[in-house]
């Protein structure tokens, strides 16, 4: 399965916010339909602390990731709506837009498969 990764800035002192909202959307009653609906069979959240502040690292296996992305830009469904306000609000990221850059490369991948 094809997988992006995405790495984007926490302004200071956002990583609790940005916490509730995730912990708000794991009991979104449609959240397991909105990411099959993308084609997303996982998505993983990660906090990486740097020098020169926290990042959030998204990790998407979906079954065509870039399309993925542009179907939630421009979706009109609850849930991906509620999750664009919520980024814009916490990130300052407006995820309706293009990116600001191209995607991750991928320049290593190992599997014991």
């Amino acid at each position: 399965m094809p997988v992006l990764a995405m790495a984007l800035p926490i302004p200071p002192g956002k990583t609790e916010a940005l916490e509730q909202h995730l912990a708000d959307a794991k009991s979104h009653p449609d959240l397991d339909a909105t990411f099959k609906g993308f084609g997303i069979s996982r998505e993983t959240w990660h906090v990486q602390e740097t020098e020169q502040g926290a990042l959030l690292v998204l990790v998407f296996d979906a079954d065509d990731p870039f399309t993925m992305l542009q179907e939630y830009a421009s979706s009109n469904d609850d849930v991906p709506v509620w999750q664009r306000q919520c980024i814009k609000e916490i990130l300052g990221v407006d995820l309706s837009q293009a990116p600001p850059a191209p995607p991750s490369r991928l320049i290593f991948d190992w599997s014991k498969e």
